[in-house]
């Protein structure tokens, strides 16, 4: 592998700080409605759970109905649309649709709250001309729901999906007729008891490795083929991120990809797969399965490559490398969130069961024996890229992300960057600094596999 000796140092990006003291100046944040009549309200915004909310009566001040019952809540409005929510999750469900925000509503103190997101995002995402939100104002221009007949509310919903093409919705398996998102209590059991099978087989095992032992491991006795399987993020249809010059999240993600094949040709004892190597669609799910059928009975991994996204933010740059396990933070959930967006660009061979909760942690724990080889990859991938990258050290993350839950092997998903950032953007389109995050994260790859798959019992 070449040696990147201090690329990029010259680079520099100054942050803006600006929105964020004026948040943080703020004893309570609020939103401010401003409605079609000229009235306007102030809406109290609460950090309960360590991200915002607002009650769920807003909604019914704004002319939704709003019913509260025992699991979850729902919002209706003109007899056209329904809008269903199960507490403590975050997926809900849109005239039958599934939809994911970055958190869940909750109910506290005898109150229902749900995320600001739902008003700030999804409201004026669905109904635009309806709702328009201000983000320097924090800001929601409200019409009147309730003066809408059915025909125009469903145009709006028609013109907004012509409109979005990455938003994380799912077609419903219509054969099952269930509106209601909550599992029935026989699937819950099933879904415990399937769970318990899982973490007993992965308990005996033997393969539960903690990360601590995996640092400390000596080198591998496996000598046959590796597998490595590259995914260059989003594509054809699906564009990410895009930057405010227009750098599209799916080419940098490709341009990298190719750089990283490159760079692994020449070493010997793997065996290189790309999900894809030009500007071609596959859908999410696919990816990592066909991730598993090529690695077979091998050892492999799956490195997924992408590029950050926060416009809300615009001073936020760096690099993180993400493995699968349970978000902790509201920042992981938002980029899990995001990530997994695309899940509605190919619905005809999705289930809509594949997105619900109880069928991530199944997941998870399936993938539960790899989970510290990951962690210890990604680590490995954020030590290599801070050695050139002019960007932050974000860390090892975690979270619950579509793509890599269907590789069953260690498994990681790399921000290389952010494209919402003009200056990181720039850096992120070009050519030197592709070929160099190629050959960085290649080198993390070889430093894995001097350990993976375990083996010698030498320790060093």
């Amino acid at each position: 592998m070449k040696v990147r000796d201090g690329l990029w140092n010259g680079v520099c990006v100054v942050a803006t700080l600006a929105a964020a003291s004026a948040l943080h100046a703020q004893d309570r944040p609020r939103l401010e409605i401003e409605r079609e009549d000229g009235s306007s309200s102030t809406v109290t915004v609460q950090f309960d759970r360590g991200y915002a909310s607002v009650a769920a009566s807003t909604l019914g001040d704004l002319g939704w109905t709003v019913q509260e019952g025992t699991g979850g809540l729902s919002f209706s409005a003109a007899g056209e649309i329904s809008v269903s929510f199960r507490l403590d999750s975050p997926f809900f469900r849109w005239d039958g649709v599934v939809l994911q925000m970055t958190d869940a509503p909750y109910r506290t103190g005898g109150s229902s709250w749900i995320p600001l997101q739902f008003l700030t995002d999804f409201l004026p995402r669905r109904l635009p001309g309806l709702y328009d939100f201000v983000g320097e104002d924090s800001l929601l221009r409200a019409g009147d729901i309730a003066l809408l007949s059915a025909a125009e509310l469903a145009q709006l919903e028609a013109e907004a999906g012509a409109a979005v093409g990455t938003e994380s919705d799912l077609s419903p398996d219509e054969s099952t007729g269930n509106d209601d998102p909550a599992p029935s209590r026989a699937e819950v059991a099933a879904t415990v008891s399937a769970a318990d099978d899982i973490v007993a087989e992965v308990s005996s095992s033997g393969t539960g490795t903690t990360a601590e032992e995996i640092r400390n491991m000596g080198p591998s006795a496996y000598d046959g083929v590796r597998v490595v399987v590259i995914d260059a993020g989003h594509g054809g249809e699906d564009p990410g991120a895009l930057s405010p010059a227009g750098a599209r999240e799916k080419t940098v993600a490709l341009a990298i990809a190719l750089q990283l094949e490159e760079a692994l040709a020449d070493e010997s004892g793997l065996e290189v797969h790309m999900i894809r190597d030009d500007d071609t669609f596959v859908d999410v799910w696919e990816r990592g399965q066909l991730a598993t059928d090529w690695k077979g009975e091998r050892p492999g991994i799956f490195v997924s490559i992408h590029a950050n996204s926060f416009p809300a933010r615009r001073e936020a740059r760096g690099f993180e490398t993400y493995f699968l396990s349970d978000a902790r933070t509201e920042h992981e959930r938002r980029v899990s969130a995001i990530e997994n967006a695309p899940l509605n660009m190919s619905t005809e061979n999705v289930d809509e069961d594949r997105l619900a909760d109880m069928d991530f942690i199944l997941r998870d724990l399936r993938n539960y024996e790899y989970a510290h080889w990951s962690e210890d990859l990604a680590g490995l991938v954020q030590d290599e890229l801070d050695d050139f990258h002019p960007g932050p050290n974000r860390g090892v993350k975690q979270g619950v992300l579509a793509v890599l839950t269907n590789a069953l092997m260690p498994s990681v998903l790399i921000e290389i960057g952010y494209l919402s950032n003009a200056a990181e953007a720039e850096l992120l389109d070009e050519g030197a600094f592709h070929a160099s995050s190629g050959e960085a994260i290649a080198d993390a790859v070889v430093r894995f596999f001097d350990r993976y798959p375990p083996g010698s019992g030498a320790r060093q």
